[in-house]
């Protein structure tokens, strides 16, 4: 069975070599807890409609709410919808693309859902939690306290009066060794 469950998360973190030769960037999605991410995503869906080839303008704006929940805030997912439920508008011969263009080629609510479980298992990959960082110190022998510079300097042995390289001379045998029996 062919799953599509692969994020670029999975790769970055697949070896450490791969892991600091490659950089996370994060485009969130738009979120409904901030004022100005909803006022983002409804400028963006005005956008989309304005750009439409179809003889009327079609007007999403009254259904933001609906066109936010099958799009989970993605504007990626929203593109793709818009150029399916377009495409089928422009098959149909319509002035523009309505409603019911949109519900026929929205992704179902079990679609969403788990594709908004794996959104919010990104997020969480993508975030570090003072767990996680009292973990990885604890991993390391930091144990949960940080350490002042002086504490962290290693301590170093220091030979007196010898000179890196010379031999002792009293380290090897000389001689040959004599057979006890």
């Amino acid at each position: 069975m062919f799953t599509r469950n692969l994020r670029i998360t999975n790769f970055s973190n697949l070896s450490g070599q791969l892991s600091r030769r490659s950089v996370d960037i994060h485009f969130p999605r738009y979120r409904l807890d901030n004022f100005e991410d909803i006022q983002a995503f409804k400028s963006v869906l005005l956008t989309f409609q304005c750009q439409m080839p179809v003889q009327e303008t079609p007007d999403f704006l009254p259904h933001w709410e609906y066109c936010y929940e099958r799009t989970l805030g993605c504007i990626g997912i929203l593109k793709n919808w818009l150029s399916r439920a377009l495409k089928d508008a422009l098959d149909a011969g319509a002035t523009t693309v309505t409603l019911q263009h949109l519900e026929r080629r929205a992704w179902s609510v079990a679609q969403c859902q788990r594709m908004f479980k794996e959104i919010q298992e990104g997020e969480r990959q993508l975030t570090e939690t003072e767990s996680d960082v009292k973990s990885l110190r604890a991993s390391l022998g930091l144990g949960g306290e940080t350490l002042s510079p002086q504490e962290e300097a290693p301590k170093t042995k220091t030979r007196k009066g010898t000179k890196v390289g010379k031999r002792k001379p009293k380290r090897d045998s000389v001689g040959l060794e004599q057979d006890a029996s």
